[in-house]
């Protein structure tokens, strides 16, 4: 195992207990760390509830008189602070940036119910009460920007401060809110599931609906990804994991419902990664997630290592009192399956199965293998031509201001592993090809390479695509994939040096054999353009809502996403999911949202998608401002459907021209531009679209 970030602290001693029994603890970490409180403080009387984020942590610490106190460390410079001083009592500590919160009684006698909720500027030193009203509040988290707690009494009641501008709102029922990214998880104070609410358009949507004897007990929240332990009424409990960002994805149990016994209350999540402790084989087990796989397996960490929290993705923990030691979770060597599990369903299968061929091969550099042709592009442009036609490369003129060497080889790399970013499994159709140029490429150029006319490449071309090797990474990207222009051929626009190939990846889901949309689905799978839930399954009924519309369609199109510490849109912050595609969907004139607001949660009806069909189409080349006479023909097309008027004002040439192109049908006489629109129909309508504007 790697160790890193070793410091001795100029202060005092930084520990929690690594393995402290569940009895009714607090949420006291800004990365999700569960501590426990009673019986965990008489264990361990001296620093406790801690909260980690970046290179912060606080904790609370008991002065001479017994007293705990709210203290602060900053890691990278080791400057600490005592932030309250008070004979009150203090509770759940919790850090996010330079944002510390905290729960504290103030002035109210030790048997009171009421707490207030504090907030200290960790750079500026300037703290405040944020409650304006008394009550038995507690459970504070904070994104930075705003804070969340919630009222102990009846069924809960949730209350938000925005630190900006004072103003407090309530939020309505929940418990033991989480806030990051904008949005808040909480457990459902009627039922055993938990819900999520999005602060900035007061959206809420189920996340995981329980019945019966199930509950969640705890769950850890990063702004992306939901972890949480779920309880039977047997006390057996397992470990579940879940995507927020995708709407139809469905929870996934990492571990299988274990009988009751020890629990312990270690739970922490971070960027790509989190990790649980639980008893496995009578040992105290540290396990860890990879949030993108799903995959889990065991963590191996030294006996009485105190755990302290996730940082990015680094695992604060300490062996002796005086020092902080970290272990990057990434680059855990330990690539042994955890035995008795099973990854989720999609998730890459653990090194070592069939059906995955274990890590990235290491970086290998192509070996020429036949045909070679070298030549002289000057700035007219040019093209060249290998293997009686097999690979052909057309250069535009100003791509190389210049005389430059260009040479385009057949080549291969001396692996038979052939892996994408996520892991998936790739065939090549034919040889691959070396590009290499003496300058960059000002303007991309089109690689055109044959692939061979047989099964199973002829009867899945449109799955066909070209492919560009990361040399440092050891995987294949997708770059494009046109195989309607030329027969026998894929094309796409390369802009740089290196090496290229046509593949295939398979993409299937078990929900879609036979379904109207399933040539549509796998076409835009296979490009990398839409995702299954959980790998297995693509939820053709799904609704879609505006903002995963917009990620679709910028994928089709190729828009990079655009980061901006300025968004464009007030309900659209930078911490977002959506807000990259969002910005390069506003800077193409696709969407223009409506008073400064984007409604990214809302559910996508048929007309809007209609209307971002057509801006996206009139974006590019083949796109053309309709003429009068056109405009009178394209109402025309919209007299046959008996719904016709219940089409927007604003919509209505867009739902016309896209009715005329045929990039969406109406169900009889009926449009029904209204109604919300599902995966599958947007499928359907985006693979039209690529068909229209000739990038099949």
């Amino acid at each position: 195992m790697r160790f890193g970030q070793k410091r001795k602290l100029a202060q005092a001693v930084i520990t929690v207990g690594a393995a402290v029994f569940l009895l009714g603890g607090l949420v006291s970490s800004s990365l999700g760390v569960r501590q426990a409180s009673a019986a965990a403080a008489a264990a361990n009387p001296g620093r406790t509830d801690y909260s980690v984020s970046g290179d912060r942590l606080v904790w609370l610490e008991p002065g001479a008189d017994g007293v705990k106190q709210v203290h602060a460390l900053n890691q990278r410079n080791g400057a600490h602070a005592v932030l309250t001083a008070s004979p009150s009592a203090k509770d759940a500590p919790y850090v996010n940036g330079a944002v510390a919160v905290w729960a504290d009684k103030g002035s109210e006698p030790e048997a009171s119910l009421h707490w207030d909720i504090y907030t200290a500027d960790l750079e500026t030193g300037k703290q405040m009460k944020l409650n304006k009203q008394a009550g038995p509040y507690g459970n504070p988290t904070t994104d930075g920007v705003g804070v969340v707690w919630y009222e102990r009494k009846n069924y809960g009641s949730m209350i938000y401060h925005d630190l900006a501008t004072g103003v407090e709102a309530d939020l309505g029922e929940g418990r033991f809110p989480v806030l990051a990214g904008g949005n808040v998880v909480y457990k459902n104070a009627r039922d055993g599931g938990l819900s999520l609410l999005d602060v900035s358009s007061g959206v809420t949507r189920a996340l995981v609906s329980l019945g019966g004897a199930n509950a969640v007990d705890w769950f850890v929240f990063n702004g992306s990804h939901v972890l949480y332990k779920q309880k039977n009424s047997a006390t057996g409990s397992k470990y579940v994991l879940l995507n927020i960002k995708d709407l139809t994805a469905q929870p996934v149990d990492l571990t299988g419902m274990k009988a009751g016994g020890p629990e312990y209350a270690f739970m922490s999540i971070g960027e790509d990664q989190a990790v649980f402790q639980e008893e496995d084989n009578g040992a105290v087990t540290l396990k860890q997630v990879d949030l993108t796989t799903y995959a889990v397996k065991p963590l191996p960490i030294d006996a009485g290592v105190k755990l302290i929290g996730i940082s990015g993705n680094k695992l604060l923990y300490s062996k002796k009192d005086d020092y902080i030691e970290s272990v990057d979770l990434k680059e855990n060597p330990n690539p042994t399956p955890d035995p008795g599990t099973t990854p989720a369903p999609g998730a890459t299968p653990h090194p070592g199965t069939d059906s995955n061929p274990g890590p990235a091969p290491e970086a290998k550099v192509p070996v020429i293998t036949g045909a070679k042709v070298t030549q002289v592009i000057g700035s007219a442009g040019g093209t060249l031509t290998a293997l009686n036609g097999w690979a052909r490369l057309e250069i535009s003129a100003g791509t190389f201001p210049d005389n430059t060497s260009v040479s385009l080889a057949q080549a291969e790399l001396e692996t038979k592993k052939l892996l994408d970013a996520s892991g998936k499994t790739l065939l090549k159709a034919g040889s691959a090809w070396q590009v290499q140029a003496g300058a960059p490429f000002l303007i991309p150029a089109k690689l055109a390479v044959r692939y061979p006319k047989e099964e199973p490449w002829t009867s899945k071309r449109e799955k066909l695509g070209i492919y560009s090797y990361n040399p440092d990474k050891g995987i294949w990207s997708y770059i494009g994939g046109v195989t309607a222009a030329e027969d026998g051929f894929v094309q796409a626009k390369i802009s740089a040096s290196g090496l290229y190939a046509v593949m295939l990846r398979e993409a299937q889901f078990t929900d879609i054999s036979g379904h109207w949309a399933q040539q549509a689905v796998e076409v835009l799978a296979a490009r990398g353009i839409v995702n299954g839930m959980n790998g297995t399954v693509y939820a053709p009924k799904a609704i879609l809502t505006r903002a995963e519309f917009t990620k679709l369609l910028t994928a089709a199109l190729g828009l990079q996403p655009v980061r901006t510490d300025k968004p464009t849109f007030r309900d659209v912050s930078a911490a977002n999911w959506s807000c990259p595609y969002v910005e390069a969907a506003a800077a193409a004139g696709i969407v223009t949202g409506d008073a400064g607001l984007f409604h990214g949660n809302d559910p996508l009806t048929r007309e809007q998608m209609m209307v971002m069909l057509m801006r996206a189409v009139d974006s590019t080349a083949i796109g053309n401002p309709a003429s009068a006479a056109d405009s009178v023909k394209l109402q025309a097309v919209l007299s046959g459907f008996k719904d016709n008027g219940s089409i927007s004002r604003w919509a209505r040439e867009s739902v016309a021209a896209a009715v005329d192109k045929k990039l969406v049908q109406g169900s009889g006489q009926l449009l029904k531009p209204k109604d919300s629109s599902t995966r599958a129909e947007a499928a359907v309508i985006m693979y039209k679209l690529l068909a229209e504007l000739k990038l099949l």
